[in-house]
């Protein structure tokens, strides 16, 4: 895990996915609109990030393990930013503005054997951001004027 020179923030509504976060793995995600990170994530290299997220409805800014690319086990055609807010939220949010700090490096996105090993290496995903997202050089972010600011702009 590596933490990026600087966090690029995100601004935008959460969108419907292909609808496998949830249904298929377990791990519901949240959709940016790709809108949102059009020319904005082009120098990230497609892979698994730690971050942090807050949703317009609720006031809390959550630890966040987000994947950023094509998705190679499934081979999609578009690129997406899919993010898993580390809570368990009782209703879906599309439609709903959501800014996103993308912090660090998880690991590349590659293929996997099968689900199971697909679902094996999210959970460790989640379990790495939300220990990272721990440590006290990360404290000062979850207050950062980017998830309270309404004229915050979607790059620092």
């Amino acid at each position: 895990m590596k933490a990026l020179e600087s966090c690029v923030c995100l601004k935008g509504k959460v969108v419907k996915g292909f609808q496998r976060g949830s249904k298929l793995l377990g791990w519901p995600t949240a959709n940016l609109d790709p809108k949102a990170f059009e020319n904005k994530i082009d120098h990230l290299d497609q892979g698994v990030y730690f971050g942090l997220a807050k949703i317009a409805t609720h006031e809390k800014v959550f630890k966040t393990a987000l994947s950023v690319g094509w998705n190679p086990h499934f081979k999609n055609k578009e690129k997406t930013v899919e993010a898993y807010l580390v809570n368990e939220f009782k209703e879906d949010f599309y439609g709903v503005e959501m800014r996103l700090m993308i912090v660090g490096h998880v690991r590349p996105q590659i293929p996997f054997d099968g689900l199971e090993s697909l679902k094996k290496a999210i959970q460790g995903d989640v379990d790495a951001t939300v220990q990272v997202l721990e440590l006290q050089k990360y404290a000062k972010l979850y207050t950062d004027d980017f998830f309270s600011d309404s004229t915050a702009k979607s790059q620092l």
